[in-house]
C-alpha cells in the first residue's frame, strides 16, 4: 500500500471521435476524467472521477464488458465510480466507456484507455482435510446450493452506496496470502485465491472495514463461519472461517463495528481471516480497494 499510485488524467470531448487532451469550446459538453489505481492488472480496483463541463443528470459506464454505477460527490459537480479489472482480463489495451447527459438532453461520450499489465501471481501449496479437497457425494448438493446463494447476493447488491471514506483492515494482523495465487490443494491444482488472508489468532475480533448491511451470517461448507456485508452500489465483502458471528441478517453496521471473531472453520490450515470482495460481481483484491479509495472523504 506504500507503493506509488498510478494516476491518469484526460479531457474527453463529446462526439463520435473524442480527442484526448484537447479542450473544446466553452459551449461543448465535455467530461474531464481522472483515474486512481494501485496497479493496472487483473484483480485491481480503479477509481474514476469525472467532472462534466456543465451539470450532468445521468452518467453511465462500462468497462471489461461490465456496467457500473456512478455516485455524485456532494455539490461539487463531480461523479465517481469503482471499476474492477477481472481476474481473467487479457494483458494489453482496454477501454472504459462513459456516457453522460445534461438537463437539456445534450450528451457527452468518454473513452478512457487502460493498458492492463500481465498478472504476476505466485503458487501456494497447502494440505487440508481430505473431505475438503475431495468432498463426499453427501455434501455436493449443499456445496452447490451455498455457491448459488453467494452468487445471488453478489448479483443483487443494494442500489444505494452505504460506504463512505477509506476502508480499514478488518483485523490488525498483516496479510499473509496474496490475491490471485494459484492453489495446489493436497497436490492437485485448483483455483486462484480470490481474496486476502490475514494472520489472526483464534477469537481475534473481526470488524467491518466500512459501513453496510449484513446479507448473510451462516456456516458454509468451504468458508466455515461466514458473514457477507453489502456496501451497496455493487460492492460486497465476504469474511470467512469465523469462529463466531456477532451480527444477524439485516443488521446495518458502521465502520469498525464487530462482525464476529476469527477462527479455523471450513477449509483451512489454521486460524486466520479470509476477506474477499466482489465489485459488480467481479472478484477484486481487497487491498487494491483500500488503496484506490484511501484519500476519499465522502
Amino acid at each position: 500500500m506504500r507503493r506509488a499510485l498510478l494516476l491518469i488524467t484526460c479531457l474527453i470531448v463529446s462526439g463520435s471521435d473524442p480527442a484526448i487532451g484537447t479542450r473544446s469550446p466553452d459551449d461543448t459538453f465535455t467530461l474531464d476524467v481522472s483515474t486512481r489505481a494501485r496497479f493496472l492488472r487483473p484483480g485491481e480496483v480503479v477509481l474514476l472521477t469525472v467532472t462534466p463541463s456543465r451539470p450532468a443528470v445521468l452518467l453511465d459506464g462500462e468497462g471489461f464488458g461490465i456496467g457500473f454505477e456512478f455516485w455524485r460527490v456532494g455539490e461539487s459537480g463531480e461523479w465517481r465510480a469503482l471499476v474492477g479489472v477481472p481476474l481473467g482480463a487479457a494483458p494489453g489495451p482496454h477501454e472504459i466507456v462513459l456516457q453522460a447527459a445534461d438537463a437539456a438532453g445534450d450528451t457527452a461520450a468518454a473513452t478512457v484507455p487502460v493498458n492492463i499489465q500481465r498478472g504476476q501471481f505466485a503458487t501456494r501449496r497447502i494440505r487440508v482435510k481430505q473431505r475438503f479437497a475431495d468432498p463426499p457425494e453427501s455434501v455436493v448438493a449443499r456445496i452447490v446450493e451455498e455457491a448459488q446463494i453467494l452468487e445471488t447476493l453478489f448479483a443483487k447488491s443494494l442500489p444505494e452506496r452505504l460506504w463512505r471514506g477509506p476502508f480499514s483492515m478488518p483485523v490488525p494482523g498483516r496479510s499473509t496470502s496474496s490475491y490471485g495465487r494459484l492453489t495446489v490443494l493436497n497436490g492437485r491444482p485448483g483455483s486462484r485465491h480470490q481474496g486476502a488472508d490475514f494472520r489472526a489468532a483464534l477469537g481475534t475480533p473481526v470488524k467491518a472495514p466500512n459501513s453496510g448491511v449484513v446479507v448473510l451470517a451462516s456456516d458454509l461448507y468451504f468458508a466455515g463461519g461466514t458473514v457477507v456485508l453489502d456496501h451497496g452500489l455493487g460492492l460486497v465483502s465476504l469474511f470467512a472461517h469465523l469462529s463466531e458471528t456477532a451480527v444477524e441478517v439485516g443488521t446495518r453496521v458502521a465502520k469498525g463495528d464487530p462482525l464476529g471473531a476469527a477462527g479455523a472453520t471450513g477449509r483451512v490450515t489454521g486460524p486466520h481471516l479470509h476477506w474477499a470482495v466482489r465489485l459488480h460481481e467481479v472478484s477484486v483484491d481487497p487491498l487494491s480497494l483500500a488503496v484506490a479509495v484511501a484519500e476519499l472523504h465522502d
